[in-house]
């Protein structure tokens, strides 16, 4: 039998396993306990924050809010990668919450659907892979309605409870790992914000023209037809990837940056807006350092709002 890259390949192992940390990382590609593990030279781990709450809904979905709500001025949205939930980025997200007291974290978690790359096992997956190569990611089957769940998360924070607790298309990121960083990227850069009046036939179409979008292992789906919202050529963009990442090659992000950072110049943007950072060593999955990054990254397109 024809054996599939670790974090493509999953098994049926549940998060209550007592696998090591390593071969969880592999086998199950749960990007937290990379991250948990590659700290211990400098001693550092996930610290939980006091200044936010945890609540679940029924479909999954976790938002990690500030305990004050009056602090609330910014959201970010981070995607899982294929196979996970989004309880597997819970820790991580608390991590970044504890550095960024005035953001919600959202974690949604994809619909659990046939994977065919992984011989049509079921499990969750924001759209079906068929293939490794470029030609089989310009598919994407099931992409449009992973789209349309991100687009409502991202409505409702843009008219949460009828302005009390809303924040602007300015002040929400997306994020994902690996198949969620992709969703993340195409979603925030192709989609257009909600129109009030539909009908109006004046009324031209604009890009969300989101505070920013992170790719943590990632990659562009369908680059071939991919095209960039009016209005959202100015969205800066981090993308964090392993030199040696066995699942999507480090490739992916100087490819990416490539179409994507184009666009955006033809657009009047500026390529220097599409910023990749690479960790040498580091496979599918994320370390302390990179969290980090993200954090930095965060605190610059998103900071805090001096009221």
């Amino acid at each position: 039998m024809m054996l599939m890259r670790p974090s493509l390949f999953i098994t049926s192992i549940s998060l209550s396993s007592n696998l090591k940390p390593s071969l969880f990382q592999r086998t199950l590609g749960f990007a937290w306990s990379a991250a948990a593990y590659r700290d211990g030279e400098d001693g550092r781990s996930f610290s939980s924050s006091t200044l936010h709450a945890i609540t679940r809904q029924s479909d999954g979905t976790i938002f990690i809010s500030p305990d004050n709500n009056s602090q609330h001025s910014a959201s970010v949205i981070l995607c899982h990668g294929l196979g996970d939930t989004g309880n597997g980025w819970v820790d991580p997200a608390m991590y970044l919450a504890s550095k960024l007291p005035h953001v919600k974290f959202i974690l949604p978690t994809a619909p659990t659907q046939p994977v065919t790359l992984n011989m049509g096992m079921p499990m969750p997956s924001w759209y079906d892979i068929i293939g490794l190569d470029s030609r089989s990611n310009e598919v994407c089957n099931g992409l449009d309605e992973s789209m349309d769940k991100i687009l409502e998360l991202v409505e409702n924070e843009v008219g949460e409870c009828n302005g009390v607790g809303a924040v602007d298309y300015s002040r929400i990121v997306l994020a994902g790992f690996s198949q969620g960083g992709a969703l993340a990227l195409y979603t925030g850069m192709t989609s257009f914000r909600k129109q009030k009046n539909p009908t109006a036939a004046d009324v031209q179409q604009k890009g969300l023209g989101l505070a920013g979008i992170v790719i943590m292992s990632g990659y562009l789906p369908r680059s071939s037809s991919f095209t960039i919202a009016s209005g959202s050529e100015t969205t800066p963009i981090l993308h964090c990837h392993g030199t040696e990442d066995s699942v999507v090659a480090v490739e992916a992000a100087g490819l990416s940056k490539d179409r994507v950072s184009s666009l955006m110049e033809d657009k009047g943007g500026k390529k220097e807006l599409y910023q990749v950072k690479t960790y040498r060593g580091l496979d599918h999955s994320v370390l302390m350092e990179e969290l980090d990054d993200v954090s930095a990254f965060l605190n610059k397109v998103i900071p805090p709002i001096v009221r």
